[in-house]
Parts: C-alpha cells; structure tokens; sequence
C-alpha cells in the first residue's frame, strides 16, 4: 500500500474555498491529466485519468464515491481505477484547517493499493510524480479562486450502502 500526504497553505477561509474543492467542473478542470470527469449523482463521480509514470503512461476509468461530508471541514472519498494492466482502490481525505489569520490550511491523505505495470516503477518513483501532480493540482486551483471564478459545491455524502459496488478494501 502506498501512503501520501501534504499540505498546502491558503490565503482563503474554509467556506470561500469549499465551493471551489466540491465542484466537479472545478476538479476537473484542475486535476492532471483529467480527461473527463462526469457528475453521476450528488455522491458518484466517473472519470478519464491519463498518468504519466516514467515510461508507463495508463489512462484509468475511474469510479469515486464520496463517503464523508462535514462542511466546510472535511471531504472524503473512496475511489477504482482501472486501466490496460493496471488498477487501483484508493481513500483519499482533505481537511480544511482554520487559521488565526483567516486562510486555510488544506491538510491531505490518501491510501492506494496499486497492482499492475505502474508498480513496477517502485514506490519512490510513484510518489515523486504523485507529489509533483498534487502540487500543480493546488497550483491550478488557487490560480482559478483567484481570478473570481464561480464555483459550486455540489458533492454530497453517499448513503451507506453506495461503496457496496466498489468493493474497496484499503488496509490501514
């Protein structure tokens, strides 16, 4: 299992950034390599992720749930990918921390199982672009809340039962 984390500084408060961090149209248009992302309901997203490890370039159809929402702290998703010899289940965790100075520190986690041709690049290799994606990921986002651009919070937490399909088992 592969473990990441970060943080990144916001000059934004909690419920300025929340619309900009639950907007689809928003996520897509800043997560790399996106190719398509698809709104199936207030909890289910579908997406196109194309990445680019090293040689090894898989695009992944990928299925998120959103499985906790605790506006505007905290959003959690549980999300499979899958991609020509190559797959993931992955947990992902964003914290919105208030800060004395009205800004807002993002605290971040995710915990991926990854099977297949990627892996062969080995651990170092995957978290030295997954930190390089994360880091133009925010870049993006806080280049788009600065221009003023209208967001809108659209994710909602799933039902219980809604992760059933995905049949994701991240070890801890």
């Amino acid at each position: 299992m592969l473990e990441f984390t970060g943080e990144n500084e916001m000059e934004q408060s909690r419920e300025e950034l929340w619309p900009y961090f639950t907007d689809p149209d928003i996520l897509a248009e800043c997560a790399p390599g996106c190719k398509e992302m698809i709104l199936e309901s207030p909890h289910e997203i579908t997406a196109v992720l194309a990445v680019g490890v090293g040689s090894v370039k898989p695009e992944f159809e990928v299925e998120a749930v959103v499985t906790n929402i605790e506006y505007p702290e905290v959003l959690e998703l549980t999300a499979v990918g899958q991609a020509p010899r190559n797959e993931f289940e992955m947990t992902a965790t964003m914290e919105l921390i208030e800060q004395d100075d009205g800004g807002t520190i993002v605290d971040w986690e995710a915990k991926a199982d990854v099977s297949g041709t990627i892996v062969s690049l080995g651990s170092r290799a995957l978290k030295s672009v997954t930190n390089r994606l994360v880091k133009k990921y925010f870049s993006d986002m806080q280049a788009i809340i600065e221009e003023g651009r209208d967001a809108e919070s659209k994710l909602e937490e799933a039902p219980d039962d809604a992760t059933d399909d995905l049949d994701v088992e991240i070890e801890s």
